[in-house]
């Protein structure tokens, strides 16, 4: 294991989003195994239909365009965006460290495998200062169990 960090479920997170409000920033990096991250956005999605009463924006590493970063920091605007990192983009990280500040209101959750997580918090020393937590999404503590 690359860090010592709690483990949690869609269902534990959000009750969390919705404990401390989408009134104030909130940065989690989300540490998953890449064969349980589907399970995990379903569930996630439902979880903040049914909890929060919002729907999740979602968006791969390939779809955050730098020179729309503006745009994506604005849907957080009391919502809940999850970016998910399924391949490494320096560029990305790095113009999140350096921006990071625009991060007003709403949930931003960075999902991400051990290997880009380690990557993601060596490269961005200011985004990892504002990271509000860092869980570990198990497939077992998926919806409905995950699978084998």
């Amino acid at each position: 294991k690359m860090i010592d960090v709690l483990e949690t479920t869609a269902f534990r997170l959000v009750r969390g989003l919705a404990a401390i409000g989408l009134e104030s920033p909130s940065i989690y990096l989300l540490i998953v195994e890449p064969d349980a991250a589907d399970i995990f956005r379903t569930d996630l999605t439902a979880e903040t239909r049914i909890q929060l009463g919002a729907e999740l924006q979602t968006l791969t590493v390939e779809e955050v365009l730098l020179e729309r970063l503006a745009e994506v920091f604005a849907k957080l605007d009391r919502n809940v965006v999850l970016i998910t990192f399924d391949r490494w983009r320096q560029d990305v990280v790095l113009t999140f460290d350096r921006n990071i500040t625009l991060v007003r209101n709403g949930a931003l959750l960075l999902l991400a495998s051990q290997e880009i997580a380690l990557r993601i918090l060596t490269a961005a020393p200011n985004l990892r200062n504002r990271i509000t937590d860092i869980l570990e999404v198990r497939r077992d503590l998926a919806f409905g169990g995950g699978g084998a």
